[in-house]
């Protein structure tokens, strides 16, 4: 040190000035983690001192005050891009490109520059350190020369600012000659990213859901480019009358009545499940399916008419339940009961089976009139319920195969009016001519002998299964998952869109698709180490819509791709069109960050995240192939995905979906 001290004694004036300076601005870049955001020493200048006593624009020409005006920057400075402003008045700067403008004007008419400093500030707006956002010797942005009247925007570099901290910034106006006296007035602005999710802690120890336990859903969800349903009719539901009679009569079944006009049943406890299935029973009209059970309950009036006018109307409820409770085999349960009491003008309506239908080796074995449970004609007051279960097989003999089945029932009946008459009047009913509309292809069956189930078996094909995350244990695959599925226009997987994901089963197309999403590399180069869980953890890409989905961003249009992610003029998919986010622990909790220097507009199609590699694989990896085989799931199968994450009223700008920021605090479900 003593040798270096006296070197720089020896030297000549300027060098020594020019040397000073460089240890001083050293000193300034290695000041620990301040410099790190960019903040300037702690005994720097006075906030507020005039503009000349730091002349980053230049020195002032003392002999040019006396010859012409100053000149003036603007009284409003604003930052951008921005929304608003909160309750201190900090404009919520949203986007990691920040811009800060003001206006300047010289009443000579010369053109001048703006200097841009700014400080980090309290919550009062106070200034308190001076920030270095460019690499000069004073730490600002100083604009070219602009005419008067002008408005300037400068762009603060990436990775100048900091997220979630308050900023005040203020402009000097100089002419080449000339600082204003004073500083403009102080504008507040916060960074924030455009995604910013505080994830939960995870739970390790949190036991994966089952979807299995999934409720019933009423939609009727294909596989992707299905072929013609089975089913002979298809149409909204119509009556389905007996021949008219020469006095004019006929009787009639009619059409199911919606659950909102149903009559309520009187008189008559809560109905249980139907074998044990507790959601399905005869309280209300509806259908509703998993992929192993499906369950259809009608209201249906049986009508008396004479010449189209209604003498007489009863209403039953009819339940048709299907269990695929076997692996060559699967079982109907079939219920009738009256919705209200038989009215007077009836003197008995008498039900019976008719037939059971079905497609190919699809056999149903019938029961004979005794197997009903209780009686099946009903006189006035009478309310009693009788069900029937009948039994089904198919030829499972062959192996590699798989089958499309839609069973069918017809119920006959003979309906005596109290008037008199002797003859009953005679009509039946068909289940496959009373769906309601979108419903008809709910309870068609696909049975295979092939490798996608463990043995052989059936599912209800156009019934999605859901593939839940464990989002206790892994959220930050659950968090990226949530994101893009909430917030881009085609919310992959989501249920409540309608939007579900379509199993691709190719290997070798799953791994292109990959590969344009998460090419080598990615992750390590823009994840944090951070949100690794511990030193045997490596950062992994998380892409989403899955690879092996015709979802996925990575699949072309060509190649069957319903969301491929493309850059204007490209046709080829790749990741750089996607919502980018990695992860990365932020205070005491772990948050999903929109990359550096990237701003989403969240009209893309999909996502890719860098995150903890156990957390990625983890969420997936045997769970998923769990989940393919239970649900016995094929290439173009539809399914849902429930990441089992939930914002709540956190979000700072509403809900996502609306191309506002995501900035919201998750919690696991």
């Amino acid at each position: 040190m003593h040798h270096f001290v006296s070197l720089y004694r020896r030297l000549r004036p300027g060098l020594r000035g020019r040397i000073a300076a460089g240890v001083a601005m050293l000193l300034l870049l290695g000041a620990g983690p301040a410099s790190a955001a960019g903040a300037g020493s702690a005994d720097g200048p006075d906030p507020n001192a005039a503009p000349s006593s730091r002349p980053a624009a230049g020195p002032e020409v003392k002999s040019a005050a006396a010859a012409g005006s100053r000149p003036v920057s603007g009284k409003n400075p604003t930052a951008a891009p921005s929304k608003r402003k909160d309750a201190a008045g900090f404009q919520r700067v949203i986007s990691q490109k920040v811009q800060l403008k003001n206006t300047v004007t010289d009443a000579d008419g010369d053109k001048s520059t703006l200097t841009f400093e700014v400080w980090t500030a309290d919550a009062a707006g106070n200034p308190k350190t001076k920030v270095k956002i460019d690499d000069n010797e004073y730490g600002v942005i100083v604009s070219p020369y602009v005419a008067s009247g002008s408005l300037v925007t400068v762009d603060v570099p990436a990775g100048k600012l900091s997220m979630n901290t308050n900023y005040v910034f203020h402009t000097s106006a100089f002419d080449g000659s000339l600082y204003e006296t004073e500083w403009s007035p102080w504008a507040r602005f916060r960074v924030e990213l455009p995604v910013d999710l505080t994830l939960p802690a995870p739970d390790y120890s949190a036991s994966d859901p089952s979807s299995f336990d999934v409720p019933p859903s009423p939609y009727q969800t294909k596989p992707l480019g299905s072929p013609a349903a089975l089913s002979a009719k298809s149409d909204p539901a119509v009556e389905q009358c007996g021949p008219v009679d020469e006095d004019g009569r006929q009787v009639c079944f009619g059409k199911p009545i919606p659950k909102s006009k149903a009559p309520k049943k009187v008189a008559r406890a809560a109905t249980a499940g139907t074998a044990g299935v507790e959601w399905c029973n005869t309280d209300f009209p509806s259908i509703l399916a998993t992929r192993f059970t499906e369950c259809d309950v009608r209201a249906v009036p049986v009508i008396i008419r004479t010449d189209g006018v209604p003498d007489a109307i009863a209403y039953f409820t009819f339940l048709r339940m299907i269990e695929l409770d076997g692996q060559n085999s699967f079982t109907e349960h079939l219920t009738i009961e009256p919705a209200q009491q038989i009215p007077l003008d009836f003197a008995e309506i008498n039900m019976k089976l008719a037939e059971h239908l079905c497609q190919d080796s699809c056999k149903p074995i019938e029961p004979g009139p005794d197997a009903w449970t209780e009686k099946t004609w009903w006189t006035p007051g009478d309310m009693h319920s009788t069900s029937l279960t009948t039994p089904y097989t198919w030829d499972a003999s062959v192996a590699d195969k798989k089958y499309l089945f839609k069973p069918d029932v017809k119920i006959d009946a003979a309906i005596l009016p109290s008037d008199g008459k002797i003859r009953p009047f005679q009509t039946g009913y068909q289940w496959s001519k009373g769906y309601s509309g979108g419903t008809e292809d709910l309870d068609q069956i696909r049975c295979d002998t092939t490798t996608a189930g463990p043995g052989t078996g059936c599912v209800f094909v156009n019934s999605a299964p859901t593939y839940l995350f464990n989002a206790k244990a892994f959220p930050q695959a659950a968090a990226h998952g949530w994101l893009i599925q909430q917030s881009t226009p085609n919310h992959p997987g989501s249920k409540s869109a309608q939007k579900p994901l379509y199993y691709m089963g190719d290997s070798a197309q799953n791994s292109r698709s990959r590969n344009r999403i998460c090419p080598t590399g990615w992750a390590a180069e823009n994840g944090d180490a951070s949100a690794l869980v511990d030193a045997a953890d490596t950062l992994n890409c998380d892409e989403f819509a899955f690879a092996s989905s015709y979802n996925s961003g990575g699949m072309s249009s060509a190649e069957g791709g319903l969301n491929p992610a493309l850059k204007p003029g490209s046709t080829t998919p790749t990741g750089a069109a996607c919502i980018g986010t990695y992860a990365k622990k932020h205070g005491t909790a772990v948050h999903l960050f929109s990359l550096n220097a990237t701003d989403p507009t969240f009209k893309e199609v999909c996502g890719r995240s860098a995150i903890s590699g156990m957390h990625n694989q983890e969420s997936m990896g045997n769970h998923f192939a769990t989940f393919m085989r239970d649900m016995r799931i094929m290439d173009k199968d539809a399914y849902w995905l429930d990441t089992r994450m939930s914002a709540g009223n956190t979000c700072l700008y509403g809900m996502p979906g609306n191309g506002e920021p995501v900035i919201c605090k998750l919690t696991a479900q």
